[in-house]
C-alpha cells in the first residue's frame, strides 16, 4: 500500500516518454543496521559522495572499539566517513558544505541537525522515518509502536526542518504488524521498505508534492532503562507487546532471586481465565497469571550471562516453582 502523498498530472504525452533518472550527489546520514539497505540503493543508484555517522563505541564485554554498520558499507566501497559529535562545530558544518550535495538522505541518524546544514543541499534534507507519520514521531517509533498493539507500521519519506519529525510528508507504505511480530522483525521489514521508497521518491520527486502533518500526532521518545522492567499488574497484552518491542535488545526482564531474567519470546494464552495473583506461576509451561486475569506464556529466556534457552530447557538448569509470585 504505497501512498504518495500527492502528485501533478499530465496530458502530454511527451512527458509520460521514460527517461533514466538523474544520478544525484548525496550525502548520506545514518548510523545502525536499519540504515544500511538504503545507503546500499543509494550507492548503486547514485552519487554518495560522503556519509556521515556516529562515532565508533565499545561493544561487548570486552569492550571493543566498534564502527557503526553504515560505517562499514562506506568503507567498503571507498566513501568518505565523517563521525561528528553534533554540528555545534563550524568545522563539522563546513565538512558537509564542501560536498556540495543535491540531496542530504538521513536515516537513523541519531544527531539533530541544526538549520545550518538543513540548508546545505540543492534538493534538500530527506529523512526515511520508520513511522506512519504524524504517529510516532520521535527516536524509537518502531518499538513504540509495537508497545501501543499498532495492527500496521511503515515508512514515511519526509522533509526535514528544525521539528522532530514534523516535516512535510512525502511517501509512504504500510504492512500489517501480526500479533507476535517482535521490533527485530518488524525493523527488518521496514528497514527493506525505507531503502526501496528512498529510490521510489527520488525518481518520482518532480511529481510529488509535499504534504503538511495533521496537529493529531503521537510521540516516540526514547526507551528509559526502567521501561523494560515488567509489571505482572498490567495486562497479558500489554506484557506480550512489551517483550515483543524489546526484542532482540533490551528484552524486557523481570528479577528472580537476585537474578535479572529476560523473556525473549512469549505468547498470549486465548480462552483461559485465572483468578490467581498477578505474577503467578501457573504450570510448567512457565505460564503467568496476568493483572487482567489473562495468561502470558514464556517461550524462550535468559539468566544474565547465560544462553537464550527454550522455556523447558531454561528450567531443566534454573528453578522456578510452580505456584510462586513473581515480582
Amino acid at each position: 500500500m504505497i501512498e504518495t502523498v500527492a502528485t501533478e498530472n499530465t496530458t502530454d504525452k511527451e512527458t509520460t516518454e521514460t527517461t533514466a533518472p538523474k544520478k544525484l550527489k548525496i550525502v548520506f546520514m545514518g548510523t545502525p543496521d536499519f540504515a544500511v539497505p538504503a545507503l546500499k540503493n543509494l550507492i548503486e543508484r547514485h552519487n554518495v559522495v560522503a556519509v556521515f555517522t556516529k562515532e565508533a563505541k565499545p561493544v561487548g564485554r570486552n569492550m571493543v572499539l566498534t564502527k557503526s554498520p553504515v560505517q562499514v558499507v562506506a568503507e567498503e566501497h571507498g566513501i568518505p566517513v565523517h563521525t561528528p559529535h553534533n554540528f555545534k562545530n563550524i568545522l563539522d558544518i563546513t565538512k558537509v558544505q564542501m560536498f556540495h550535495p543535491d540531496m542530504i538522505v538521513v536515516c537513523a541518524y541519531g544527531v539533530i541537525l541544526p538549520e545550518r546544514i538543513l540548508d546545505v543541499p540543492q534538493i534538500g534534507c530527506i529523512n526515511i522515518h520508520a513511522s506512519i507519520l504524524p504517529r510516532h514521531r520521535g527516536a524509537n517509533p518502531i518499538q513504540r509502536a509495537i508497545m501501543a498493539g499498532d495492527r500496521m507500521a511503515g515508512v514515511t519519506i519526509m522533509n526535514m526542518n528544525v521539528g522532530v519529525d514534523t516535516g512535510e510528508m512525502l511517501l509512504k507504505d504500510a504492512i500489517p504488524v501480526p500479533e507476535n511480530m517482535t521490533y527485530g522483525e518488524l525493523e527488518n521489514e521496514l528497514s527493506l521498505m525505507g531503502a526501496r521508497l528512498i529510490l521510489e521518491y527520488i525518481d518520482n520527486m518532480d511529481n510529488i508534492l509535499p504534504q503538511r502533518q495533521t496537529r493529531e500526532f503521537t510521540l516516540a521518545p526514547k526507551l528509559a532503562k526502567e521501561e523494560a522492567k515488567i509489571n505482572w499488574e498490567k495486562s497479558a497484552y500489554e506484557i506480550h507487546n512489551l517483550v515483543r518491542a524489546l526484542s532482540p535488545h533490551p528484552y524486557a526482564n523481570f528479577t528472580h532471586n537476585d537474578n535479572t531474567i529476560k523473556l525473549i519470546k512469549s505468547e498470549l494464552v486465548k480462552g483461559e481465565k485465572t483468578d490467581k495473583p498477578a505474577g503467578s506461576v501457573l504450570n510448567s509451561n512457565l505460564d503467568i497469571a496476568c493483572g487482567d486475569g489473562n495468561i502470558l506464556r514464556i517461550l524462550s529466556l535468559q539468566k544474565s550471562g547465560g544462553k537464550i534457552l527454550d522455556t523447558k530447557s531454561f528450567l531443566n538448569g534454573y528453578k522456578i516453582e510452580i505456584g510462586e509470585v513473581l515480582k
